[in-house]
């Protein structure tokens, strides 16, 4: 068993901001000393989305503040940079496709690439997160050109299907990385039985990740790291420390994570142990 990869989602995704927790950061000083408390606490990746400062809403014009935060970070720590392709699509089909592509060049050494369309998981349950397959081998291009490998988002079974067959196609370099995303209602429910379903549809050297909404984040995080895989935690997937207290920061939430991989045994990966499992670079 490979050591334990950690992934501390750390600026709270679009949904998160401080109208639901003032502990969310807001500033590239917050989220870059946020990161570096989940670097010291045994994060080996940050995931990273851009805000808007003092309110923690998506930032408008999203690539100059992730380029701010990348540079940051570097600056303080040798975490691995994993920056979203899924937030700030308030522009046109086509301004969009130029913004990812700009992204690719940022700095990161990992970006997620959502593998399929899906309903809303967000209440009112309102909209589509389309992510058509012509745009996935696109994006997919870019991400090549600029040396960023992609994290492979699956928030059904089929996109597994999807990966798989832009992996045959050589749209993707195999071995994948994927994160399961179980988001429950419009997609995975956060189930052990659901995640064995989908190991079983994988090959057996893609190496993998779970992530899950709420109060599923820690025990999925528990199954997976049982079964070999990797584990995504953080304020944009839930932000209490337990039922009615919010967590006061994302390293509160990783520090668990480490606890619990510590009473299984399991050894918690540094950034350069992850990229090596990865097929990263080593810093």
């Amino acid at each position: 068993m490979s050591k334990l990869i950690i992934t501390a989602a750390v600026t709270g995704g679009e949904p998160v901001s401080r109208e639901m927790t003032p502990h969310v950061p807001c500033s590239a000083e917050e989220i870059t000393e946020e990161t570096v408390r989940c670097w010291e606490a045994g994060a080996s990746i940050v995931h990273l989305h851009a805000k808007e400062p003092g309110t923690g809403k998506p930032a408008p014009d999203p690539n100059p503040v992730l380029k701010e935060y990348v540079g940051m970070i570097r600056d303080r720590c040798d975490i691995i940079l994993n920056v979203t392709t899924g937030g700030g699509r308030r522009a046109s089909a086509e301004a969009l496709d130029e913004m990812i592509r700009e992204r690719c060049y940022l700095g990161q050494e990992i970006s997620s690439m959502n593998m399929g369309s899906v309903n809303s998981w967000v209440r009112p349950f309102a909209g589509t997160f389309m992510n058509q397959v012509p745009t996935i081998e696109r994006w997919a291009g870019y991400m090549r050109e600029a040396g960023v490998k992609p994290e492979l988002e699956i928030y059904d079974t089929g996109m597994i299907n999807t990966a798989k067959m832009l992996a045959e196609k050589g749209v993707f370099d195999e071995p994948l990385h994927i994160q399961f995303v179980m988001i429950g209602s419009t997609g995975f429910s956060p189930t052990p039985k659901a995640l064995l379903y989908s190991l079983d549809q994988i090959p057996e050297d893609w190496t993998w990740s779970v992530c899950a909404m709420g109060r599923s984040e820690l025990p999925m995080g528990a199954v997976a790291m049982t079964l070999g895989g990797h584990v995504r935690v953080g304020f944009e997937d839930n932000i209490y420390l337990k039922r009615g207290v919010l967590a006061e920061s994302n390293a509160q939430l990783v520090e668990r994570i480490v606890t619990i991989a510590e009473a299984l045994n399991i050894e918690v990966a540094k950034p350069d142990e992850a990229r090596r499992i990865l097929g990263l670079k080593c810093a």
